[in-house]
């Protein structure tokens, strides 16, 4: 009997703790990314605390796709900003594991990558966990895509980070 409540009494908070990881986020900023006239994606940064600094774990960033995107694309986008930032030693290192997690976006579906405490990043397609790349530079890597003073959108990041409006 006493085993039975236990179990009864931690439901909802297991249910609690699942939930928690979207619910602590606070929008710090949000800015549009426009490719010469075409409006490719909506992006949303959210931490603990509303406010954010580069490097900061746990961090939330979703883009809200404004046209279809096939995976592969977005991957080669992904290696391009890698190239901008001089990052060349990750150019192709994570297309594969990428190709595998991420699907082709349709317009108004949104890609999300959530780090944990430790900095650990997984990516959500809409609402469903897609998984994560084992690598333990690879969630800041990726969030300097958007976050990186030495982005190739400063006016979107001053957005995003809470500096512009």
């Amino acid at each position: 009997m006493r085993k039975s409540i236990v179990s009864l009494l931690s439901i909802p908070l297991l249910l609690l703790s699942m939930n928690s990881l979207s619910a602590e986020f606070k929008q710090v900023g949000q800015s549009r990314f426009e490719y010469y006239f075409w409006d490719v994606y909506d992006a949303k940064l959210a931490t603990p605390t509303g406010q954010y600094q580069f490097g900061q774990h746990p961090s939330k960033l979703s883009l809200t796709y404004l046209r279809d995107f096939a995976a592969k694309d977005i991957v080669k986008a992904t290696n391009e900003q890698w190239q901008h930032l001089g990052k060349t030693q990750l150019l192709g290192k994570f297309d594969q594991q990428l190709l595998a997690l991420w699907p082709d976006i349709k317009e108004g579906e949104t890609l999300s990558f959530i780090t944990d405490m430790q900095g650990v990043g997984t990516f959500y397609h809409n609402d469903t966990k897609l998984g994560g790349i084992e690598d333990s530079e690879f969630a800041d890597n990726f969030l300097a895509i958007w976050l990186s003073p030495q982005t190739s959108e400063p006016k979107m990041r001053k957005q995003l980070i809470g500096e512009q409006k």
